[in-house]
């Protein structure tokens, strides 16, 4: 019965994720193609490149994870899971990318507990990233000093939590009281042994350096869709970097799937405090999440397929 509710927590979950991606792929997606279209190839280049950074330096960062961990796959293989889990970067906070961590355990039989910990490691560092560009963005646009300051406290607190030893000894003593979690103490332990490696200031010295700039790649190409129309201003491209990363933060903290509204909204009231006019920070908003967000659903959806096999999805069924 446990399993059975276990399994329908799972696929009703991906049933949303695939549900929200259908109805946002199907509104105004023909005015965002317009608008794609209507940047002249050159620039275009510029902002896919932009966007293929951030991803590039984003898999040296889960390589770096796995070699923390002393995994060893092939490069092959590590690219197929890494870019396969951008088909649920829709899903809320992107857990939907714990794919990996079934990908992985259906590929090469690691178990989930020791690899599921890296998800939490990227978004942790993603988060950290993001909030160091707004910290460097906010000396030059004076805005949203206490959302940053609030969000901040709460990730690097968190972070900082769930590597100490309490934590993890209230978690296995929680599970010693509940009868059903009584089966899991391996798996805590398995847990609590990847999260401090992942999280310790050795790794963190590394990844969410690799996270900043990461980032900071996509705030570019938020510049170059800017410049593409024409729009030029003092400090555009520190405005750029800023509004993407505050906005993505924005959006990752509401726990909505992709984060949708909350992001465009946030990036869009960053847009008018900058006095940006309104219809370039109305096309750049809706051009910058189709080459981000959509983007990457369509990459990762096309790499899926391309490196399946038939036993990674009956494993998937399977849950």
């Amino acid at each position: 019965m446990k399993r059975f509710i276990l399994r329908f927590c799972i696929w009703a979950f991906l049933a949303l994720v695939i549900c929200v991606t259908v109805i946002a792929l199907g509104s105004d997606y023909q005015k965002t193609l317009s608008l794609i279209s209507s940047i002249s190839p050159e620039y275009l280049s510029l902002i896919i490149i932009s966007v293929l950074f951030n991803y590039a330096l984003r898999f040296l960062k889960w390589q770096y994870y796995l070699k923390l961990l002393k995994i060893c796959i092939s490069l092959k293989l590590s690219l197929w899971v890494f870019f396969s889990a951008f088909t649920m970067v829709l899903s809320p906070g992107k857990l939907g990318e714990l794919v990996k961590s079934l990908l992985l355990k259906s590929r090469a039989d690691i178990p989930v507990a020791e690899t599921a910990p890296i998800v939490m490691a990227e978004r942790v560092t993603d988060l950290l990233g993001m909030l160091l560009l707004c910290v460097i963005g906010f000396s030059q646009t004076s805005f949203g000093g206490r959302p940053i300051l609030i969000v901040g406290a709460l990730i690097i607190t968190g972070t900082y939590a769930i590597t100490t030893e309490w934590f993890w000894n209230l978690v296995i003593r929680l599970a010693n009281r509940i009868k059903a979690l009584e089966k899991l103490k391996d798996t805590f332990t398995m847990l609590q042994k990847s999260t401090q490696n992942l999280l310790s200031l050795k790794a963190l010295a590394v990844t969410v350096p690799l996270s900043t700039l990461s980032w900071a790649g996509e705030g570019v190409a938020l510049y170059l869709i800017f410049r593409s129309m024409g729009i030029d201003q003092p400090g555009l491209l520190g405005l750029s970097i800023f509004a993407h990363a505050f906005s993505s933060i924005a959006g990752a903290v509401s726990f909505l799937p992709g984060g949708l509204l909350i992001t465009e909204g946030a990036m869009g009231a960053l847009f008018i405090y900058a006095q940006i006019p309104n219809e370039p920070a109305v096309s750049a908003t809706f051009i910058i999440r189709a080459v981000t967000l959509w983007f990457a659903v369509l990459l990762g959806t096309i790499i899926f397929a391309i490196g399946h096999q038939a036993k990674d999805l009956e494993d998937l069924k399977n849950i």
